[in-house]
């Protein structure tokens, strides 16, 4: 599907009888005709529908929430399949899709949204890159996770004496290329969410949690269990995430279905929490992915830059439930980006852009372990129209796994590590007891600038994560 035929859209709306059973019939032009008989009426009630004939110039491309839920038996159907998730391609170039965002309200309802539809990627790093770039060391790893974890005030002796780990349950939903069937929960306890390999066609394969696509997530998670006691925090699978090694592309609309059904199960969470009367545990979202070249996408509604793009509304909606989100700031820093990078999206003002800027996550950039910042990490501030304090921290990347599986590298292995004391600190300050903007505050309070200067920096936001610093300054006296 070439995006040269028209701009690439995705839509989140509210489901109706008619396009419910468009939808499960696997139909993209009953779906879109159902679409377009909704666009008509919506803009009669508004007297518009002389002056929008470009709007319903569209075609369906993608059906991505045609997957049933996880497999544990805790979320109903109709409360599965409240909303969904439409790919669109315009066929009417730029001026019909300006047409259909501006009519999305009038004929899908005020919580409908629409935004660019890109290729996503994690965020490893292609090659091994820092600055400290490849050519200024024989060797481009620098120490091991031992190192990595006593940069950032995490290690035993750094933690010994305080309340860590306490004793809360804790769930860390994993969005990235897959983790190993060893990593997640027994079968028949809830694993993680199903994705749909290509959300066009009727016999689509399904990735279930637990079948890995590249190591990457393995990699991530290893940082993460670094840090989170098995005992305390279950890792969750959501394998959305390609890593460039498949011909078909995933495209946000495939990460927004996974999105929304992380949001129904964690919405289903909450519910029972409050029935039992029981704290809000913690539930971290641990996102080392991104969109590297946003180029192609519509700038009428664009994702790199406009916080109400469908992804980073669910992600608000999903921030609205007290869960911590934490995001790679991305490998797109000015000295020597990976090679994905496009020219117009690297750098100060441009690399940290969507989902990766939204106020209200933790974005995670790398340093060495010594504290030397690594050149590929996203380079504040975030772009314009969204945060511009981003990256929020850093923490250590570019090491020796120091238990045989090789390298971590990328801002996709600080990430790991930044969720898992995230993760850490909520076994004992659960989400009733310290909300996410709350502990982010104070992780970025207690953050230490390598240089010793105090405040935001472009480059290492607040500086290097200190979880001792920071469970020390939560504890009671």
């Amino acid at each position: 599907m070439s995006d040269q035929d028209g701009p690439r859209l995705v839509l989140l709306m509210e489901n109706t009888p008619d396009l419910r059973r468009a939808y499960e019939a696997w139909s993209l032009e009953a779906v879109a005709d159902v679409l377009k008989g909704m666009l008509a009426d919506g803009l009669e009630r508004a007297g518009l529908q002389g002056q929008r004939r470009l709007a319903s110039e569209f075609e369906v491309v993608a059906l991505p929430s045609n997957v049933t839920p996880p497999e544990d038996g805790d979320v109903d159907v109709e409360a599965w399949t409240q909303d969904v998730v439409i790919g669109l391609r315009m066929t009417g170039g730029e001026r019909s899709a300006e047409e259909l965002v501006a009519s999305v309200p009038l004929a899908f309802g005020d919580e409908a949204s629409i935004g660019a539809d890109l290729p996503v990627a994690a965020n490893a790093a292609d090659g091994l890159w820092t600055h400290w770039c490849p050519t200024e060391a024989t060797d481009p790893l620098f120490g091991d996770r031992a190192g990595a974890l006593r940069a950032m005030k995490a290690s035993a002796d750094d933690l010994a004496g305080l309340p860590l780990p306490g004793g809360e349950a804790v769930t860390i939903a994993m969005v990235d290329t897959g983790l190993p069937e060893e990593m997640l929960p027994p079968k028949g306890q809830l694993r993680g969410w199903k994705v749909l390999v290509d959300p066009s066609d009727l016999n689509s394969l399904i990735r279930h949690p637990g079948e890995p696509l590249t190591p990457h997530g393995a990699m991530v998670a290893r940082n993460v269990r670094a840090l989170a006691p098995a005992n305390r925090v279950r890792l969750l699978d959501c394998p959305v995430i390609p890593d460039g090694i498949i011909d078909l592309p995933v495209f946000l609309h495939s990460v927004l279905e996974a999105l929304r059904g992380i949001r129904v199960t964690l919405r289903r969470q909450r519910r029972r929490e409050e029935q039992a009367q029981r704290p809000r545990a913690g539930f971290v979202l641990c996102n080392a992915w991104g969109v590297f070249d946003p180029t192609e996408e519509f700038p009428g509604a664009p994702y790199s830059s406009d916080p109400t793009h469908p992804v980073s509304r669910t992600l608000a909606r999903i921030a609205a439930l007290d869960a911590d989100i934490v995001f790679a700031a991305g490998n797109c820093g000015p000295f020597c980006p990976a090679p994905r990078c496009h020219p117009d999206f690297t750098g100060p003002g441009a690399g940290i852009n969507g989902a990766n800027a939204l106020p209200f996550v933790l974005a995670v950039g790398a340093v060495r372990s010594d504290g030397t910042w690594l050149g590929y990490s996203g380079h504040g501030p975030g772009i314009e129209g969204m945060a511009q304090e981003k990256p929020d921290l850093c923490t250590p990347s570019q090491f020796d796994d120091g238990d045989g599986w090789g390298g971590n590298t990328g801002t996709s292995a600080a990430t790991g590590l930044a969720a898992g004391a995230v993760a850490l600190l909520r076994t004992r300050w659960t989400a009733t007891d310290l909300t996410p903007a709350a502990l982010h505050a104070a992780l970025r309070a207690q953050a230490k600038q390598p240089d010793g200067t105090d405040g935001w920096a472009p480059r290492t936001g607040h500086g290097v994560m200190d979880v001792a610093g920071t469970a020390g300054a939560l504890a009671p006296p």
